[in-house]
């Protein structure tokens, strides 16, 4: 997605299930301009989400609400967000839950607004920290003037990947939910 992300007038988009892939397939024929969606790899997560709403041009997706810290994934990994989402409640930490739906373009208005009220963000992404959600959310921090936000960024490394499960992956380079809820309570501990 990242690589895509320098094409002038490209939608990219990446589903957090295969019922959102669907919807973005029918959505995508009906656009009438070149889509980019990303895959979903490695099948169907456990967890289903019941709720699907509709397919909007650039638009995202509140599957939370919450007041503490603002977590905007992309794709599968919204799935590993709401993972985070229920460890964080354990530490009476409430945040809210963004599916970015769309790396191009970005829902700006929604995701400022979560930015501005929780002044904290998790960015999580199953690409390269180079030119994908990180770097759009941290584009739309500067360019908003957004003042005095803590940001903690989840994707891989600019380097080439190991081969193995997505499972192993996640753990090898620190992706997974109990990784990245650790690090956040570790971090607000040291600030406490």
């Amino acid at each position: 997605m990242a690589f895509f992300r320098l094409v002038p007038n490209l939608t990219i988009m990446a589903p957090k299930d295969f019922k959102e892939l669907e919807n973005m397939l029918e959505f995508a024929i009906k656009l009438g301009k070149p889509v980019v969606i990303r895959y979903p790899r490695g099948g169907e997560p456990k967890e289903k989400f019941k709720k699907h709403s509709k397919i909007k041009y650039g638009e995202s997706e509140i599957i939370k609400e919450g007041k503490d810290i603002s977590i905007i994934a992309i794709g599968k990994t919204t799935q590993r967000a709401v993972k985070v989402s229920k460890l964080l409640e354990k530490d009476k930490i409430d945040a809210e839950i963004i599916n970015a739906r769309f790396l191009k373009p970005l829902d700006k208005e929604k995701i400022k607004k979560s930015i501005e009220k929780t002044k904290k963000v998790i960015t999580i992404e199953d690409g390269t920290i180079i030119n994908g959600l990180a770097t759009a959310i941290k584009e739309l921090i500067i360019e908003e003037k957004i003042k005095d936000v803590e940001i903690q960024n989840y994707s891989y490394p600019d380097k080439f990947i190991q081969h193995g499960s997505i499972e192993e992956l996640e753990k090898l380079y620190k992706q997974d939910a109990e990784y990245i809820y650790n690090n956040i309570t570790m971090n607000k501990n040291k600030k406490d």
